[in-house]
């Protein structure tokens, strides 16, 4: 199955979204990490999203961006909404770890048996605005 990452043109910054609540829904059944996703499918920069399951069956969500302040408009709204419907910040529901891509290595990936990786991340933001770990 091929990747959405494997079709973007770098630059572009991805966003990997973890639930780290498990389990945590509020009386409609919508966990913080699905309300976020509903969110950064209307915002400005947002280019697309995949999702899949870690090990544990914790959800994963690996959001691709246009730039870092589309990411931040995000995480800003997103932090209000998740406070206003869950009564908790978004840092206590979900960690954010936002890479940038700079170019692809779909060739390189496959050559190591990591087929359906189609980037290379080459610079890790460990903090924005402050907020994330």
């Amino acid at each position: 199955m091929e990747s959405l990452a494997e079709n973007l043109i770098p630059p572009y910054y991805t966003a990997v979204l973890n639930d780290t609540r498990g389990g945590m829904k509020d009386a409609g059944h919508v966990a913080p990490a699905d309300e976020m996703v509903t969110i950064a499918t209307r915002q400005p920069g947002f280019l697309g999203l995949e999702t899949t399951r870690g090990q544990k069956g914790k959800k994963i969500i690996v959001s691709y961006w246009r730039d870092v302040d589309a990411i931040e408009g995000w995480i800003n709204i997103g932090d209000i909404h998740i406070n206003q419907r869950f009564g908790i910040g978004l840092a206590d529901a979900c960690s954010i770890e936002i890479s940038l891509v700079e170019e692809n290595r779909e060739d390189e990936a496959r050559e190591g048996g990591l087929r359906g990786v189609g980037a290379f991340v080459t610079a890790s933001l460990t903090s924005l605005i402050g907020f994330l770990p």
